[in-house]
């Protein structure tokens, strides 16, 4: 059974890296970036715990220690950057500069302790300061900051973050399995999101589209084209903000470029022309 968990957990966190890389390539933000460095160390846990069952646990030092190394690097890294996204955190905070500083600290010093052969158990090591302190330092602050959650993109899916983080944690005390069941939650967490905002965002799956002579006449951006069908929708600037992960003031500056290209002064006045068009 524990073999057939780990299996799921492979595929699972593997497919769910792929859609992030997606998700970042086409929205360039880099919450997805984040999120896939998350899901990359998923997958390299997940991995490395099927190759112990079905073969045998690394005892090597160098083997451990560059895998801990690379591990311990995109999770500290990610994990807390991703907290940091969820209570809106600006990108540009000096904070974010010292778990930088921190993460590559941590990579050095497990490239370091491949050579200190006087410490016994580097797995140990390596696990509390690239995963135990950034995941209890994650969850420390999102409990504090738990007001600030409830905001932006992605509302319901943080609070379930959130909770199976906290779920799992105290599973883990249970079940020898429950971190992969975590992982595998997390990663359908993932499908989810990617179906109701990459398949079904307005400019792919609508069958209101926007005549060429229009766009042409207009000149008509591909971003103000996605705004527009998004508009005849029925979507309200709140809506269009959080599927195109954009700000509300965002929204309204495309608008505003929309209705002076177009010469109108509001959306129904836009609907109408679109209309007599």
């Amino acid at each position: 059974m524990e073999e057939i968990i780990l299996f799921a957990a492979c595929i699972f966190s593997f497919a769910s890296v792929l859609i992030s890389l997606l998700f970042f390539f086409r929205y360039k933000k880099n919450f997805f970036l984040h999120v896939l460095l998350i899901l990359f160390s998923f997958f390299m846990i997940s991995t490395n715990n099927l190759y112990a069952v079905i073969h045998s646990p690394l005892v090597e030092r160098i083997p451990i220690g560059i895998f801990g190394a690379f591990l311990s690097l995109f999770f500290s890294y990610g994990i807390v950057n991703f907290t940091f996204d969820l209570i809106q955190i600006s990108s540009s905070a000096s904070i974010r500069k010292f778990v930088l500083s921190y993460s590559i600290i941590v990579f050095v010093f497990s490239i370091i302790l491949i050579f200190l052969t006087n410490f016994s158990k580097p797995a140990f090591i390596l696990n509390l300061i690239g995963l135990w302190i950034p995941t209890g330092f994650s969850l420390v602050i999102s409990i504090s900051f738990f007001k600030r959650i409830d905001t932006g993109v992605f509302r319901k899916e943080k609070w379930m973050i959130l909770f199976l983080a906290i779920f799992n944690l105290i599973l883990s005390f249970v079940l020898h399995s429950a971190p992969f069941i975590f992982i595998i939650s997390i990663s359908l967490l993932v499908y989810h999101v990617f179906y109701h905002f990459y398949f079904l965002s307005p400019i792919s799956k609508t069958e209101k589209t926007l005549k060429e002579e229009f766009i042409k006449d207009f000149g008509i951006t591909k971003r103000e084209q996605e705004i527009i069908v998004a508009l005849l929708h029925g979507k309200s600037n709140k809506e269009l903000a959080e599927t195109l992960f954009v700000s509300e003031k965002t929204i309204e500056t495309h608008l505003a470029n929309i209705y002076r290209k177009v010469g109108v002064k509001n959306r129904l006045e836009l609907f109408s022309r679109l209309q007599n068009d």
